[in-house]
């Protein structure tokens, strides 16, 4: 994995979760004909993580940024719910039922509770927009609160490492 949050939520689902993961699942893309051409191919979207616990079946996606490009307040709300959205796109849930012969995913996904305004209650607001799409809105700060007591320093992978690090320094 090359992004840091997605590393430490495909932790969190091991370790806490008790999961077993997949992780960046590539959607090829379908070739099609436009005019008698054929188009498109090669690598489409991608899928952050799908995960079980040997009963139900979970597709993770995760958009966590330190550091977030805010946009105003009046549209804030509504596109961070869009990103969301946009994530869980038809083609890639087509793909995850053709690949693992499974109908229902427990959809989950992963944000910066930095994006949102506590004076304006735009998370609470934000969970349950996507609660409405069956979409389980989860912050990332509470997985960090989840993991930090969990980890040990028995991790080999550089993300464990670096959690156990911080944890020992008081971070």
């Amino acid at each position: 994995m090359v992004n840091p949050a997605e590393d430490i939520v495909n932790i969190w689902l091991q370790e806490v979760c008790n999961h077993f993961t997949m992780s960046n699942i590539v959607v090829p893309k379908l070739t099609r004909e436009i005019k008698g051409r054929k188009v498109g191919g090669g690598r489409g979207k991608e899928i952050d993580i799908i995960s079980t616990n040997g009963q139900k079946y979970y597709w993770i996606e995760v958009s966590v940024s330190p550091n977030p490009r805010l946009s105003s307040k009046s549209t804030r709300l509504k596109e961070s719910i869009n990103n969301a959205l946009t994530k869980f796109a038809d083609e890639k849930e087509k793909y995850l039922i053709k690949r693992f012969g499974h109908k229902s995913f427990h959809k989950q996904f992963v944000y910066s509770p930095k994006l949102f305004s506590p004076k304006l209650n735009e998370e609470s607001q934000y969970y349950n927009a996507l609660k409405q799409k069956n979409i389980e809105a989860i912050s990332f700060e509470r997985i960090l609160k989840e993991i930090r007591d969990k980890l040990n320093y028995m991790g080999f992978d550089v993300t464990r490492n670096y959690l156990f690090l911080l944890k020992k320094f008081d971070y």
